[in-house]
């Protein structure tokens, strides 16, 4: 799932770049955005929309559902747990949803998912305006660094089944966060960047990745083998996570030095320490969180 969607990304980004980057047609043609880029990021748009509609339709036509016949139990691979248990003849008893508002534990990676989801969506979100308004770079890298970001998350995402078995998903989980802090740090020390903007990417890019896909494999360890009431946990956690950087957004755009022009000379700086903060500042909090789980570890305390 995760690496169709870094596809997914990449292609988005690979047009970007090949738009933005052949603009023969355009005589007022600028190495920075403007009104005259307005058609491109149009064309882009009906792509992607064009490109999801054509394989969304491949899907339902291409799927064939075979419905249980009356009376007959569903495939024994439907309700295996996530994560394989050992064997036990010992009744558990099911925890509903209602439950999990009980659980410690449930708090614990709710608040690590989404401190681990506002660093990967808010830099996303800020790249773009630190890059062309803080670094005056050309508008092609508003789409080469995001494709440089979502490339080296996506070679970083194969370590992550031997990283986790050699040092555990706490360690690997600190060991992107290390890597975040390591991008906020060089952004905090470089005013100004060309070509190492891309070292910066692959930093954070492989930094996201990791803690994403270890956050989640927190989450499918909380399930376990209560998959029954799984799909209210990944809610949950979702709702969360979405809720948060919508606030994140609005207060961050609150505080901009020109909200009624496109960009000022205070802005330049504004976007600069908005990327140190939404990388370092909340890595740092996630720190906090993973600590906590470090000292009490992620299981399920209902059946004690």
């Amino acid at each position: 799932r995760y690496a169709f969607t870094v596809m997914a990304n990449i292609t988005v980004y690979g047009l970007a770049w090949l738009l933005l980057n052949f603009q023969v047609d355009q005589p007022d043609r600028t190495e920075h955005l403007g009104i005259q880029d307005v058609p491109i990021f149009r064309n882009l748009s009906l792509i992607v929309v064009g490109l999801g509609a054509v394989f969304s339709l491949i899907f339902h036509l291409g799927t064939k559902e075979k419905p249980y016949p009356p009376g007959s139990l569903p495939q024994p691979e439907e309700s295996m747990s996530l994560l394989q248990k050992e064997p036990t003849n010992l009744p558990q008893p099911l925890l509903m949803w209602k439950d999990w508002l009980l659980e410690p534990a449930f708090y614990q990676v709710a608040v690590l998912y989404m401190l681990t989801r506002l660093i990967v969506n808010l830099s996303q979100t800020y790249i773009a305006m630190y890059l062309t308004n803080s670094l005056m770079l050309p508008k092609k890298y508003i789409a080469t660094i995001p494709l440089v970001m979502y490339i080296s998350g996506f070679l970083s995402s194969f370590l992550m089944k031997p990283v986790n078995k050699w040092i555990g998903r706490n360690l690997t989980y600190f060991v992107g966060i290390a890597v975040i802090l390591a991008f906020a740090s060089w952004v905090a020390l470089t005013k100004e960047m060309g070509a190492e903007i891309y070292g910066a990417a692959a930093l954070l890019g492989a930094g996201s990745a990791t803690i994403l896909v270890t956050s989640l494999s927190m989450t499918a360890d909380l399930i376990g083998t209560n998959t029954h009431s799984g799909a209210f946990v990944y809610g949950a956690m979702s709702f969360t996570d979405k809720m948060a950087n919508g606030l994140a957004v609005m207060a961050i755009q609150n505080l901009h030095p020109c909200p009624t022009e496109l960009c000022c000379p205070e802005c330049v700086s504004f976007y600069h320490w908005v990327m140190v903060l939404v990388t370092g500042g909340i890595a740092i909090a996630a720190i906090a969180s993973l600590c906590c789980i470090m000292v009490w570890p992620i299981r399920i305390r209902y059946r004690e």
